[in-house]
């Protein structure tokens, strides 16, 4: 594997655990119960329910990373619909989930770049929507970049990550 393709993997890696998973945690221990599951006038799926879907949507890319054989002959259209009512329990199948995608990065050579690359940008949009709607919801006002949650703050965790060419 060349070095950009391994700095991908661990950019990609990083994104998702150490800066989307921190947002999403944050989201989460905001809300209550009926915050969470509930939907307003105006929305289908409750954040609960987008949770879940991206839960589902990271969970089976891990799969796919460790076996890229795998097809679904099911789309991930109707995932918003969660299993568990529980925050602590859909909490801990979003870490879950998230740990296992960042493992097969780490124990893949070759990925698909375009599939990794689309995990990534579905997080994040979904997550902009949770983001968007908590504060709305709960009054407050994440200061995420100005807490160290930034382009910069990722480029040092990678620079860490990454193989000396020393050597």
């Amino acid at each position: 594997m060349n070095s950009s393709m391994h700095e991908f993997k661990i950019i990609s890696k990083h994104r998702m655990y150490d800066q989307y998973l921190v947002k999403l945690r944050a989201c989460i221990q905001l809300l209550d119960e009926t915050m969470l599951w509930g939907t307003g006038e105006a929305e289908q799926n409750s954040i609960g329910g987008i949770v879940h879907h991206i839960m589902v949507h990271v969970r089976r890319n891990a799969v796919k990373l460790m076996d890229p054989t795998i097809t679904y002959k099911q789309g991930m259209e109707d995932s918003f619909k969660p299993s568990v009512q529980n925050k602590e329990q859909l909490m801990e199948e979003v870490e879950d989930a998230f740990s296992s995608f960042c493992a097969a990065l780490d124990n893949t050579g070759d990925i698909n770049m375009y599939d990794v690359y689309h995990v990534v940008e579905h997080t994040a949009y979904h997550l902009g929507q949770i983001i968007d709607r908590v504060q709305r919801l709960a009054g407050h006002r994440f200061q995420f970049v100005q807490t160290g949650l930034n382009e910069k703050a990722l480029h040092a965790i990678v620079q860490q990550s990454m193989p000396n060419p020393q050597d």
